[in-house]
């Protein structure tokens, strides 16, 4: 049954690398890393299946679960500070160095398979790995967790999707960490009938990683966004995110041609100068930006639904808000690097 789990899992993050490297896309640090994190998962998915049907890779498995833990940290810290500190990469380095020490004199990663402790003795080396390791990781993890929650704006919609986005991806995999070992030491003392299985923790946790990057906010692939929690200017706006987000993007005002400014504090029912200052202090864009962005990324995932091949290039513009084909390939160019045509053909 693992081996068509673990297979599954390999098939389905070999589409979501492929998925995220389609067309002429950006490549920000934080994508860059997210592919390196699906790439392990791939990985360790396909060594899971190979174990599985009898193939002895212990070595690759030990390699793939060390580099892909270290790219499930670095995540979190990018999500925390936009980058890697210097000290976690010496702290990293030291523990790939410690992992390749071990494995040459013989250590094995410990296993539960229904219920039977098997591969790898419970020796010095396998207590520092699960208290001392795990331990500095699942800390380090909710060090950042603690930093997100605690220098997150509340009006800033950036902000909450990603609270909420990092929010459900700790929980689920504390929450099944702390459901496995439980299991374990339940079953140990005879409180407990359901044999626990290492390789029942693995497949999901490694589905709770795509799912992670599945539904992950898209707007932090951009190449532009920097992502910080630098500290508000005490006069806080009476804009708030949600009233925001409800009409520009829920109500796709962008996709409107003749949308402006003035209409849009008369609709939001603030002054220009207040949604000129929300827009500085959350995006850092002009309101002229924030639309033909938005309408760009419509316009984009019109063509990847292929309307160009029921409509005009012209009626597929004026579809995603702009006044005229000229004004979408001056949008387009600036933001993508190349004309409508050049992209099309990357589809």
């Amino acid at each position: 049954m693992y081996s068509y789990i673990f297979f599954a899992l390999f098939v389905v993050g070999i589409f979501s690398i492929f998925e995220n490297l389609k067309g002429q896309q950006k490549v920000s640090f934080f994508k860059f890393n997210l592919q390196i994190l699906l790439f392990f998962v791939c990985t360790g998915s396909f060594l899971f299946f190979l174990d599985e049907i009898g193939f002895n890779v212990d070595y690759y498995i030990i390699a793939s679960r060390v580099l892909g833990t270290i790219a499930m940290v670095n995540i979190t810290y990018i999500l925390a500070s936009n980058k890697i500190p210097k000290f976690v990469i010496l702290i990293e380095t030291l523990f790939i160095l410690f992992f390749a020490f071990i494995v040459f004199k013989g250590f094995r990663f410990a296993s539960v398979k229904n219920g039977v402790f098997s591969s790898g003795e419970w020796d010095i080396p396998q207590r520092i790995n699960v208290f001392i390791i795990n331990g500095l990781i699942l800390s380090s993890m909710f060090y950042n967790l603690i930093r997100i929650n605690k220098k997150i704006d509340k009006n800033n919609l950036y902000h909450i999707k990603i609270r909420n986005w990092t929010f459900y991806l700790f929980g689920l995999i504390f929450s099944s960490i702390f459901i496995g070992v439980s299991s374990f030491i339940l079953y140990n003392f005879h409180l407990f009938n359901l044999k626990p299985d290492t390789r029942f923790l693995f497949s999901t946790i490694y589905l709770i990683l795509l799912l992670f990057v599945l539904y992950r906010p898209r707007f932090i692939d951009e190449a532009d966004f920097s992502y910080s929690f630098k500290k508000l200017p005490t006069a806080q706006s009476s804009i708030g995110a949600t009233d925001f987000e409800f009409l520009f993007y829920s109500n796709h005002y962008y996709l409107q041609p003749q949308a402006n400014l003035e209409d849009f504090a008369l609709k939001l029912n603030h002054p220009k100068a207040e949604i000129l200052e929300y827009l500085q202090s959350k995006t850092n864009d002009s309101f002229n930006e924030l639309l033909n962005k938005n309408r760009i990324k419509y316009f984009k995932e019109l063509l990847k639904s292929k309307k160009q091949d029921s409509f005009t290039i012209e009626a597929l513009s004026e579809m995603s808000g702009f006044n005229n084909r000229q004004s979408m390939y001056n949008a387009f160019k600036k933001y993508e690097g190349c004309a409508p045509s050049d992209y099309i053909s990357t589809l």
